[in-house]
């Protein structure tokens, strides 16, 4: 086969068709030029994954329409024909703007849960960055998108990256809501790996769907080695404003990701720390066309690119999901020794205001402040942080002589347990009748320091004889395991845990309000976007109980030291003010940034200004370009638009199941008792064996998902089932949902329709005789036609019928496979009659004109206009590369201008607009042109004679 053959036949091989390679049957579900994936059907390479490049293959053939050879249906009611169209339908690729399965997964489904994903769906390459308030529901969003590129066989290959801490928290979500596998890839994941993989064997060519942290992948080189190798369709990456400085080593890993893959989502409730240039970073990532190399945009030009919600923005469509908090100041005065320890402190700082000379970044001022800071956290750590001072033996001015004398001070609080703080914590937990037992409310609290953590960890369990095992605590020394297995305990309704103390390594990403609503901010860190995050924690959407935030704040008969608990205070104002507004944290200060903020509290305390934190700071943030952030971000008020893609012969999907494991049944008998239909209930179970085990086709899915040793899979179209499981699952430690969601995305649902395409031979087409309304005398064709895109994507697909009668004569054309469906009711329970070969001949000799016919209608009337739509928007993307274009060359003649010495760095920054050109160049072109002729098939024939 030469190679200009082998290039047309490649161009009709299209996702949804079946292939025979090397001697086996394939079901093909990717194509990019001529590289294929595929999933094995027949009975060697069941179940099983492989890549394949059509230019090596030498013995594959694509059934020509006319070639197709027709085969009697013997099955009853002619169960065979519906399942296989239906079955092909669900499992056909093609380019939709609408919600077409993320629908039916065990979410709550509001509107702006599909709109990041719709506005994803409008671009040639879908990517999108969801930065919506802090606790909206971002991995829910991600679900959203996954699943509908999935369904659009855009999603067989699939990176999530996330923090260390919520990798099983978010693989789970993942799981029980959407039934999408992924494997994770943490270090008891990589552990497993090195044992079941060959040393030689890219994990990442291993599994296809795999979620991972980003430290693992910026510390593991070998991992990043494996990374360099495989193109993704999805990458998406959770808390990404930690990525979004290029320069560094995480950052440099997701600008990398993002251009091995054509799909991505980004989430952040922070997607930026202010800074124009980061912020243009993320974007660069989704469009590197969005933004010109100066980092000047506009808003046109990034809207496309996110959504940024707020509670204010969603309330009137989901209000019963949050709770109105409550907050509570607890007054803590300090006794004679706290205020000798914050005295010898103040004058440590009116000695270094007096030397500073103004500077309030001088090392003694800012040395006094983190005293300050320490001390208010508690007094162990200000203790630590002393007695470590004075280790160092450097003597400044006679500066150990009054760190000794604050030790003492400090050491007889610790030992007398004298904390104003901690008796007052102590004492509100009285009055709660807390007593850490089991049948006790679950508490958090929250504090910077270690050191504070480790003293409330003793003197709590001590003071309430608390069990070990009810007192744990959360920080950012803990392996990523050891993370994972707290959240996952804490999540439990059976845990043992009473007390959870945390860092704010805890106030990011992770789900601490199942059945916790009661938190306190032992301290308040000096970051408004910081308390937002760590209030967030309980706080947030599906919290069934009100919110309760106390706030443990010392009160001091010293003028000066009141002024600067004063101050610290005022973080707690403005984080409850712009909580009632249902605004943005970052807003308040105007820094966007956790640092900045923390530097600016620190000033007001060096100047005793308060006045400070009331306005927005010289140096903030100019926010013109962050107002376009924050406009338009309102939710539709229409309802999202789902399209399932086809029409059903079922009233339901669980209807669709039960007939489908009835006709696998009667093919296969050893089914027949594994597999038990409570169609009362919309319940499948069916027992583990080998082809249906880790070993088999689920080689892919969470262990913790496996059902016990001899307990069955248990699967429920009813996505309530699947919900009130997943409530259930947190009842007990180790407890996954029981039910898992059966819909097209299962992999236990793709075991069933692969099973049900392998029944028809390839290049067949099952023939079904019927009585009226069909008109005697006729066959009508069901064809399937696809049109593809230069990179072998399908861009556009419909199923139509073309009718003929006995003597050649055409009766009619009907454009959809629907009207088909309800004008000549085959949703009916349809009795099947006898075909003989005669009629078979008869209808095989009508196939060539109704192929003719077939290509005639779907090229010039069905696919229609398509060809002048796509070049009209192809059109509009080259215009606005053209202006990227322009912009960045201007930029960089005002940059490096003719000077010598900018020759380098000037060719260098030319060298990657050019890149950057030509492949956005390449890809608009190759994905908005048509290949030269549509890919069609003959699915089945219906007939009256």
């Amino acid at each position: 086969m030469n190679n200009d053959t082998l290039t047309q036949q490649t161009k009709k091989v299209t996702p949804g068709i079946r292939i025979s390679l090397r001697g086996e049957d394939f079901i093909v579900t990717n194509r990019e030029r001529d590289i294929i994936d595929v999933e094995g059907i027949s009975e060697l390479v069941y179940g099983q994954s492989f890549k394949f490049d059509l230019r090596l293959e030498k013995n594959y053939k694509v059934i020509k329409p006319e070639e197709t050879e027709l085969k009697a249906d013997t099955s009853a009611h002619y169960r065979q024909t519906k399942l296989f169209l239906e079955t092909t339908f669900r499992n056909s690729s093609h380019y939709s703007e609408h919600i077409e399965i993320a629908h039916k997964a065990a979410i709550r489904g509001a509107n702006y849960q599909f709109e990041s994903t719709i506005k994803a769906l409008k671009l040639p390459q879908p990517k999108i960055l969801i930065a919506d308030a802090v606790g909206l529901g971002k991995t829910v969003q991600v679900g959203i998108f996954l699943a509908e590129l999935i369904r659009r066989g855009k999603g067989k290959k699939v990176l999530v990256v996330t923090p260390k801490s919520i990798l099983a928290q978010f693989q789970q979500e993942i799981w029980a809501r959407f039934a999408i596998p992924l494997v994770r890839l943490d270090s008891q994941g990589i552990a497993k790996i090195k044992i079941e993989i060959p040393s030689n064997k890219n994990p990442f060519d291993y599994y296809d769907k795999v979620i991972v942290s980003i430290d693992t992948l910026k510390n593991n080189a070998k991992f990043r080695h494996y990374l360099e190798r495989v193109k993704w369709d999805v990458v998406a990456i959770d808390e990404c404003h930690t990525v979004a400085n290029v320069a560094s080593q995480r950052g440099g890993l997701a600008k990398f990701l993002s251009e091995r893959t054509e799909a991505m989502v980004l989430t952040s409730a922070t997607p930026h720390n202010g800074k124009r240039e980061n912020f243009a970073n993320l974007i660069g990532m989704l469009d590197p066309t969005a933004i010109p190399f100066n980092g000047e945009f506009t808003k046109e030009a990034i809207q496309p690119l996110y959504v940024r919600r707020f509670k204010k923005d969603v309330e009137d469509e989901v209000g019963d999901a949050f709770r109105d908090r409550v907050t509570s100041k607890i007054d803590c005065p300090l006794n004679q020794d706290e205020e000798e320890a914050l005295r010898i402190i103040q004058e440590f700082k009116k000695v270094a205001q007096e030397d500073s000379d103004g500077d309030h970044n001088f090392g003694a001022l800012l040395f006094s402040i983190g005293l300050f800071k320490a001390y208010m956290s508690s007094p162990k750590a200000c203790l630590e942080t002393v007695i470590k001072r004075i280790e160092k033996n450097v003597d400044e001015e006679g500066v150990i002589e009054h760190l000794e004398e604050l030790r003492d001070v400090l050491q007889k609080i610790v030992d007398e347990k004298s904390d104003s703080k901690y008796n007052q914590l102590k004492f509100k937990l009285d009055q709660m009748g807390w007593k850490g037992k089991k049948n006790d409310e679950r508490i958090i609290i929250f504090a910077e320091r270690r050191a504070t953590l480790n003293e409330l960890e003793k003197n709590l369990t001590e003071d309430f004889g608390l069990n070990p095992k009810a007192v744990v605590q959360f920080n950012g020394s803990l392996t990523d395991t050891q993370q994972q297995d707290i959240l996952e305990d804490f999540s439990k309704e059976d845990s043992e845990i009473r007390l959870f103390l945390a860092s704010d390594a805890g106030s990011q990403g992770v789900n601490l309000h199942y059945f916790c609503n009661q938190m306190f901010n032992y301290d308040i860190p000096w970051s408004i976007i910081t308390l937002d995050q760590r209030n967030g924690r309980i706080d947030r959407f599906g919290q069934k109980q009100t919110p309760y935030i106390y706030y443990l704040i010392s009160d001091s008969k010293s003028e000066d030291v009141q002024g600067d608990i004063r101050i610290v205070e005022k973080l707690k104002e403005k984080e409850e003010e712009v909580h009632k507004s249902l605004g943005d944290a970052g807003s308040v200060m105007g820094f966007y940034d956790q640092q900045q903020e923390t530097k600016l509290v620190e000033k007001a305390i060096a100047t005793g200004d308060d006045s400070l934190l009331d306005t927005k700071n010289k140096d903030a943030v100019d926010d013109d370009w962050l107002s376009s952030l924050m406009e338009d971000t309102a939710t539709t008020k229409e309802e999202i638009k789902k399209d399932e893609g086809f029409a059903s012969f079922y009233p339901d999907d669980f209807t669709y199941y039960a007939t489908l494991i009835d006709e696998l049944k009667a093919e296969d008998e050893r089914l027949i008792p594994r597999i038990t239909i409570d169609r009362a209930d919309k319940v499948i179970e069916i027992e583990q064996f080998e082809e249906l085990s880790s070993k088999g086709v689920l080689y892919d899915m969470p262990k913790e998902a496996f059902p016990q040793k001899n307990e069955t899979f248990n699967l429920t179209t009813d996505s309530g089932i699947v919900e009130r499981s997943i409530i259930r699952a947190r009842k007990k430690q180790n407890e996954w949902p029981n039910f898992q969601l059966l819909y097209d995305l299962n992999p236990i649902a793709k075991w069933m329709q692969y099973k049900l395409l392998a029944q028809v031979d390839r290049g067949k087409a099952l023939v079904a005789r019927l009585r009226e309304p069909l008109p005697k005398n006729t066959a009508w064709f069901v064809f399937q036609g696809i049109t593809s895109n230069q990179q072998g994507k399908p861009m556009f697909s419909k199923t139509f019928v073309i009718g003929k009668s006995f003597d050649g004569a055409s009766v009619g054309n009907l454009e959809t496979f629907n009207e088909f469906l309800n004008q000549f009711r085959l949703n009916d329970r349809l009795t099947e009659l006898e075909t003989t070969n005669e009629q078979l001949d008869k209808i095989k000799s009508l196939l060539p004109e109704a192929v003719k016919r077939g290509e005639q209608l779907y090229k010039y009337t069905l696919q229609g206009g398509l060809e002048d739509e796509l070049e009209d928007r192809l059109e509009s993307y080259q215009e606005k590369l053209e202006s990227w274009l322009t912009a960045s060359e201007a930029q960089m003649e005002l940059k490096f201008g003719d000077e010598t010495s900018g020759s380098f760095h000037k060719k260098k920054r030319q060298r990657e607009v050019n890149y950057v050109k030509e492949q956005m160049d390449e890809f608009y072109n190759e994905f908005f042109q048509l290949e030269n002729e549509p890919f069609l098939r003959v699915l089945a024939v219906f007939f009256n004679a």
